[in-house]
């Protein structure tokens, strides 16, 4: 998804042809979310049981892991981060294809393109990882060939358009668990006995673990819609202490607007329900607020510079991950099994430390080659 290397500065009046260059805050956002995707907790579950300077773990190790079924996690945030970064990075990219002459028949054409790379390349790797050919759209780059679609057809209509499209989505997200019914089911928000499991396996004949549903796509498209929203503020050319307060106080108001939401519309990352769609929203952007003052305009990137060029091969190190992960595993216990037998679980957390540490490794290797995975 990435192709350049650095980015232009943002100052506190960019005119809108300079904001088109590559945030470097967008990189350094999608390189946590996914350094926090293939962190495998650090491998604080190995030691969740025991204390750190007198302190527990387990509170913390919680906070890598979903929520079992109503309320969220921090780990619960990594989809939304990454679906509304594609959103951000949406008006970016257009602009650039339009500004190098692009028509926009072509342009559509990339669109479907990408969003059948994105379902095909999840399928892959999940079947990859499974051992046997499975059709996989639960997957975020499944979720995302029909999120990016979807944000694509309200890209140019304006964020009026676009906020409505959002809404209309969570409406009809809601109004399907509300008002269907079928065999089976036995409340709107009833883990493994809803309309979405229902139809999962009415449609494909199966169920995903653990209570997700195929329709989180309807959903979910809008935290990607919210991002091309946020995109194009970014791109407005207005001063970055306005954007930042805009920012803030969406935030703020998406965290209130899902908590107040929640006794009717419980907050379920499974099933993506649009009180949680709003809530991480809220976080989402407070988040990129923080990124964007601190990357572009204050200027402080050198703690962000691993991150970002784990960002610029987002969809690489993602691949890589679900396809690797259980054989790099298995593989660093060959070299740091000494530390285990030694270490017990603080062994176990180093091996998976050091399986983190090689991943970004890889990242920085082909930035080094200048060497970028786009679709």
């Amino acid at each position: 998804m990435a192709t350049a290397v650095h980015t232009t500065p943002v100052s506190k009046e960019t005119p809108k042809a300079a904001a088109a260059a590559r945030l470097y805050s967008l990189d350094a956002f999608r390189g946590l979310t996914m350094i926090w995707m293939f962190s495998a907790a650090f491998g604080l579950h190995y030691v969740k049981d025991l204390t750190l300077l007198g302190l527990p773990i387990l509170p913390l190790e919680r906070q890598f892991t979903h929520a079992d079924w109503q309320g969220m996690n921090a780990w619960d945030l990594i989809q939304p981060f990454f679906m509304f970064i594609v959103g951000v990075a949406m008006p970016f990219s257009m602009s650039r294809r339009r500004a190098g002459g692009q028509s926009r028949m072509l342009e559509f054409r990339h669109v479907l393109k990408r969003c059948a790379l994105l379902l095909l390349l999840g399928t892959m790797a999940r079947s990859i990882s499974a051992g046997k050919p499975t059709l996989d759209v639960i997957n975020v780059l499944g979720q995302l060939s029909f999120t990016y679609l979807v944000a694509y057809l309200v890209l140019d209509r304006g964020w009026k358009v676009q906020a409505a499209a959002a809404a209309a989505l969570l409406a009809a997200h809601w109004a399907f668990y509300v008002f269907v019914s079928a065999p089976g089911v036995t409340g709107p928000w009833d883990k493994n006995a809803n309309i979405g499991w229902w139809l999962d396996g009415a449609v494909l004949g199966k169920h995903w673990n653990g209570g997700y549903a195929t329709i989180n796509c309807v959903s979910s498209a809008s935290s990607t819609i919210f991002g091309v929203m946020a995109g194009f503020l970014l791109l407005s050319g207005r001063a970055s202490r306005d954007i930042i307060r805009r920012l803030a106080i969406l935030g703020f108001a998406g965290i209130a607007a899902g908590l107040a939401l929640d006794p009717l519309i419980p907050i379920i990352k499974k099933i993506w329900t649009p009180s949680f769609a709003i809530y991480s929203t809220g976080y989402t952007l407070l988040a990129l607020a923080l990124l964007y003052w601190l990357c572009d305009v204050k200027q402080h990137r050198r703690w962000a510079a691993i991150p970002a060029i784990v960002g610029m091969n987002s969809i690489f190190i993602y691949l890589f991950y679900e396809i690797m992960h259980r054989w790099l595993g298995q593989t660093s216990l060959v070299f740091f099994g000494w530390a285990v037998n030694w270490w017990g679980a603080w062994g176990k957390m180093l091996n998976e430390c050091t399986v983190v540490a090689f991943q970004i490794y890889v990242c920085w290797w082909l930035y080094q080659r200048r060497i970028f995975f786009k679709l």
